[in-house]
């Protein structure tokens, strides 16, 4: 979810489960026979694409009109990205993406190392990573490719650095739009094992905000002992993290911290949220917004390995720019919202998984989203997700975070409105800030534990 309304057309919810997972290829196991693999890390991919504009700011546009779009293509360039572990391990194994791209995707060396300040990686911890025992990887069009497992001691919560070398042309199709402070450098030349990047000649042609990108990867994969309990969250902006300040504070990020923490038993955590992602309906006119939740729910949580848990968190978006029969952003009526969380249910418990419902925020104070109609259809679909019993529990966040929503835009006098309490809010009423976040986490925590973890600041003052 994000703050902007964006248009955006729809197509029947029922059909969106019809799209088949995507068959991944793997690296030959080097692990034991009995290694239990799960995502210590993980982000969603979307379409990577720019729309160049005229000289004169406007939108260049193709023969029959339409805005043109073009895949950021790089060549002769080391990519270094910086991501964190939840759960440690002393193997592990990356997932590359390619799932949008239109050609194969060819990286010509792989290095994995834990992560310093900045591009810095850490003195003699840098491996190679090989494909197939190869040391270049080719992600076919429209798939994934798993590199070959490495030995690789990361206790929980290691931040690592993974680099990648383009010796050729490669189309970087697959891209995470959104991330809290800068995880990625781009220089030109082979640069994979360099302490640093300290004066190197920074490339400029991955995108608009080439930092905030992660681009081609989509997991870090650990060995784990049988058994151990892996959670994917998945939804939109609020689980993605916008308007955190920092990549610890988003909600998921926090659930981690607590599930690994001195004591605990350990618990691994991939956030595959997408900001401005819909759970019904694609955003055809913004990509990089991700398709429906509903077609992208296998290759991104169900098709995961070692998944025990999914943590659901859709529904803001839907109900503020769901289409009506001609399109107009009128939003989604709950009857849509509640068939599509009836769909996410069967299919994780025909897997064998367990699913909790979040229950959707309130949205109090931006005049783009808010209206008693709006609100109405959340309140219900709330209530449909507490007293339905097709989850295994509900996480109440929207109680975790409400309160008084005190803002500049009342009159004198006027009645406070409850949405997001005012210090846990970061915008107009729509996204948390990190004390909400933080609210979140631990809300989220308990209700998958069973403990009584408090946040250091709640957002109701009871």
């Amino acid at each position: 979810m994000t703050s902007p309304s964006y248009g955006r057309r729809g197509t029947a919810v029922l059909v969106a489960l019809i799209v088949v997972g995507l068959l991944f290829a793997r690296g030959p196991a080097a692990a034991k026979p009995d290694a239990h693999w799960v995502v210590s890390w993980g982000q969603a991919m979307t379409s990577q694409v720019s729309t160049p504009r005229t000289p004169d700011g406007q939108l260049q546009r193709d023969a029959g009109g339409d805005p043109v779009q073009q895949v950021p293509t790089v060549r002769d360039v080391t990519v270094r990205q910086r991501v964190r572990l939840s759960l440690g391990g002393k193997q592990l194994r990356l997932r590359l993406s390619n799932v949008f791209g239109e050609t194969p995707l060819r990286v010509d060396q792989v290095q994995l190392a834990k992560a310093g300040e900045g591009a810095a990686i850490l003195p003699g911890s840098s491996v190679r990573l090989t494909f197939h025992g190869k040391p270049q990887a080719l992600v076919p069009a429209g798939g994934e490719l798993l590199s070959d497992p490495v030995a690789f001691d990361a206790p929980a919560l290691t931040p690592l650095s993974v680099s990648l070398y383009f010796k050729g042309a490669a189309a970087l199709s697959d891209a995470h739009p959104l991330q809290q402070g800068r995880v990625t450098w781009a220089v030109q030349g082979n640069a994979v094992e360099a302490a640093n990047f300290d004066g190197r000649t920074e490339e400029k042609g991955l995108s608009a905000w080439p930092g905030d990108h992660i681009y081609a990867m989509t997991a870090v994969e650990v060995a784990a002992a049988p058994g151990t309990r892996a959670v994917v969250t998945f939804g939109d902006s609020i689980t993605d993290g916008y308007g955190a300040t920092t990549s610890v504070h988003p909600w998921p990020a926090v659930l981690a911290q607590l599930g690994n923490a001195p004591g605990a038993t350990g618990l691994a955590v991939a956030n595959m949220g997408i900001s401005a992602d819909e759970l019904a309906f694609d955003q055809v006119d913004q990509p990089a917004a991700g398709i429906a939740g509903l077609k992208r729910y296998y290759r991104d949580v169900i098709d995961r390995p070692g998944v025990t848990d999914v943590v659901v968190l859709f529904g803001a978006n839907d109900i503020n720019r769901g289409p009506d029969s001609a399109l107009l952003p009128t939003g989604a009526h709950a009857r849509e919202l509640i068939a599509s969380y009836r769909l996410l249910a069967d299919v994780a418990h025909q897997r064998g998984l367990k699913i909790w419902a979040g229950t959707v925020l309130p949205f109090s104070d931006d005049p783009n989203w808010y209206s008693p109609r709006r609100d109405a259809t959340r309140v219900k679909v709330n209530a449909w997700l507490k007293d339905s019993g097709a989850f295994d529990g509900v996480i109440d966040f929207a109680d975790a975070v409400e309160g008084p929503y005190d803002t500049p835009k009342l009159p004198a006098g006027a009645p406070v409105p409850q949405g997001i309490a005012t210090v846990c809010v970061v915008d107009e009423g729509v996204h948390p800030n990190d004390r909400g976040y933080a609210a979140m986490g631990a809300v989220a925590f308990n209700a998958l534990t069973g403990s009584k973890v408090k946040p250091e600041a709640a957002c109701r003052m009871r």
